[in-house]
């Protein structure tokens, strides 16, 4: 008896590893994400990506700069989100915005500071 149990379980594990294989060899599934295969061309570096992009209101609305916590602008045709304070303009790319303290850095220009009557002015609408 223990030699019949032994032999059907046998059996039934070649079975189940013969099923796995075919399904494996048979699976019509694309390459592509979630296959295990890296794609053929190779994937754009977030600082190559272009410039740009839609950002919904909603969004904007809630984007605050991450160092001084305060509103941020759109501005360059939707290119950057500017941080009035203190200059740093933050970059969108691909309509994502990238906010990262060292990107606003990169990309300050101090000629866009707002004095503190402006800033007061644009901090309290």
């Amino acid at each position: 008896m223990k030699k019949l149990l032994k032999f059907l379980f046998f059996v039934g594990f070649a079975a189940g590893v013969v099923y796995v294989i075919k399904q494996v060899l048979e699976s019509d599934q694309p390459e592509g994400a979630g296959s295990g295969v890296l794609p053929e061309t190779p994937v754009t570096p977030l600082e190559d990506a272009p410039l740009g992009g839609e950002i919904s209101p909603q969004l904007l609305e809630i984007l605050v700069d991450p160092e001084d916590k305060g509103k941020l602008q759109l501005m360059d045709d939707n290119r950057f989100l500017l941080n009035p304070r203190n200059g740093y303009r933050y970059p969108i790319r691909n309509g994502i915005p990238v906010m990262l303290i060292e990107e606003g850095k990169k990309y300050q220009d101090t000629s866009l500071i707002q004095n503190g009557q402006e800033q007061t002015e644009a901090s309290s609408t």
